[in-house]
This record gives C-alpha cells, sequence and structure tokens, in this order.
C-alpha cells in the first residue's frame, strides 16, 4: 500500500491468518514512488527491523 493500509484490507489480512493458518503480510505507507518502481517478477523481501529491499 502506498497510503495507510485501510480498515477492509485489513481486516482481509486478519482473516486469512485466522481461518487459513497462513499469514498474509500487508506492508503499508510505502509510497507512491515505491509502487511505481516495483514491476512483475521482482521480489519484494520485509526484513525483521522493517527494511524493504527489492530485487530484480
Amino acid at each position: 500500500f502506498s497510503e495507510p493500509i485501510d480498515s477492509l484490507a485489513a481486516a482481509g489480512a486478519i482473516l486469512s491468518d485466522v481461518w487459513t493458518d497462513s499469514s498474509l503480510p500487508a506492508v503499508d505507507s510505502l509510497g507512491e514512488e515505491f509502487l511505481t518502481y516495483i514491476k512483475d517478477g521482482m521480489r519484494v523481501e520485509v526484513l525483521e527491523d522493517g527494511l524493504v529491499r527489492v530485487e530484480g
């Protein structure tokens, strides 16, 4: 998400974890420039300290 996550998307991520025992990572406030930069096939990794790393 380029902006703060909205309540519906946040609820979906939480319910996915509860209902399927599978977490759905959601990262918000990345900014429009980040979303413009990312292309299909790129790998996005969120590190423990919150740093977002992009490869590819």
